[in-house]
């Protein structure tokens, strides 16, 4: 169920996470935010130049094999679990909560994402891992492929919105190549409240727990908000549920 509002200076749109495409196999249970793979939807190809926002658990032992990416800045944020990065220009490493990684797709490059950490460490338990992973436009087509992985301060988070991935805060966790673009995350406990990252463009997703939206009410996991025009709008954690964890892409016009 998808509920709007809007006024003079912006427009909201509530997506529910009950509503959202939906990839089911033996191995993956994905959750697409946009139109993505066999599920299209003409009035769904995005959100400004948010292209694709998946949330994905993935069993151990199995994954996404290698497959082709072009033009796409993509950055994938692990909520539990672990996730092995391959990829054909030689990078490679884990991703776990407290990491952020970005691959910048260029003019071409192949990578696997897979459930194995277990097995290259023994201390990482056989779990399914969560992640989100988000696709954006970059401003330069064609551009050599890149990739970057860090870890940040996950207290960090908790003491306000943090800029995981930008292409014009110096002081993110991770570059994209988008400049007009960032990445916020933070987590909220109850009654916390935050103001929303303001831009011309922004997408809010709720991670985990729930949160009180001001004009959209309540927003538990899977929901999202698309909002377009500038405004100050705030969320607040929710007494009674798990601390809450919010991804908020700012996207310049």
């Amino acid at each position: 169920m998808i509920g709007q509002n809007a006024t003079r200076d912006h427009a909201l749109t509530v997506h529910r996470g009950a509503d959202r495409f939906a990839t089911r196999t033996s191995w993956l249970d994905s959750r697409h935010c946009f139109s993505f793979g066999a599920h299209y939807e003409p009035t769904n190809t995005g959100h400004g130049r948010l292209l694709v926002s998946n949330d994905d658990i993935v069993l151990p032992g199995a994954g996404f094999d290698t497959h082709p990416h072009a033009d796409a800045e993509i950055v994938t944020w692990v909520l539990s679990g672990s996730l092995v990065h391959q990829d054909s220009q030689g990078n490679h490493g884990v991703i776990y909560p407290g990491l952020a990684q970005r691959m910048s797709a260029g003019a071409g490059i192949l990578h696997s994402e897979r459930n194995d950490a277990y097995r290259l460490d023994p201390d990482r338990a056989a779990d399914p891992v969560h992640f989100v992973q988000m696709w954006v436009r970059p401003d330069e087509p064609g551009t050599p492929p890149s990739y970057q992985q860090r870890e940040l301060e996950v207290a960090d988070l908790r003491r306000g919105w943090l800029p995981v991935a930008s292409g014009r805060h110096s002081d993110a966790v991770i570059s994209i190549g988008s400049r007009g673009s960032t990445l916020w995350v933070t987590r909220l406990g109850a009654d916390v409240r935050r103001e929303l990252p303001v831009g011309d463009t922004v997408h809010l997703y709720v991670a985990a727990g729930e949160v009180d939206g001001e004009e959209v009410g309540r927003l538990r996991t899977g929901d999202s908000v698309r909002i377009t025009g500038r405004t100050a709008l705030s969320i607040t954690g929710r007494a009674g549920s798990e601390p809450a964890e919010v991804l908020v892409w700012e996207m310049a016009r």
